[in-house]
């Protein structure tokens, strides 16, 4: 009788979380190699430009490429849920003093097996997030 009181209610660790004002979902990838689940997010700017085809970037698209590494999910058997977040990437297109978009790209590691799976090629990962398009909500 007391096994029926039990609460099964899960509750996020706070290092898998990641939520960020004016950030929109993008679309998703999963690596089965490497054990991780990517999610792309972009502004307005960015999810407008993410559903197009148009290969010019314009001032203003800021995308966020979030990376966890995996874990079993405790409530369903042989499927996997986020794990610790592995790291946050940006691209920021910005305009120059002429006026010229160019683009800005950073990476923040939040642990140490990120250095073994992200390549060290910010180009690769720049044209990556660049290939990526919108998924399509019904």
């Amino acid at each position: 009788m007391l096994g029926c009181n039990k609460s099964h209610n899960l509750s996020p660790a706070p290092e898998t979380i990641f939520d960020e004002p004016g950030m929109h979902v993008v679309t998703s990838t999963f690596n089965q190699r490497t054990e991780t689940i990517s999610v792309l997010y972009g502004n307005d700017a960015a999810l407008s430009h993410a559903g197009q085809a148009r290969p010019e970037h314009v001032a203003g698209e800021e995308f966020k490429l979030v990376t966890w590494g995996l874990k079993p999910n405790p409530l369903w058997f042989g499927s996997d849920i986020n794990g610790p977040l592995r790291s946050v990437e940006t691209v920021k297109i910005v305009a120059d003093a002429y006026g010229a978009a160019r683009i800005d790209y950073g990476v923040e590691n939040r642990n140490e097996e990120t250095a073994k799976i992200a390549p060290t090629d910010s180009d690769e990962r720049i044209n990556f997030i660049f290939a990526q398009r919108a998924s399509v909500f019904p």
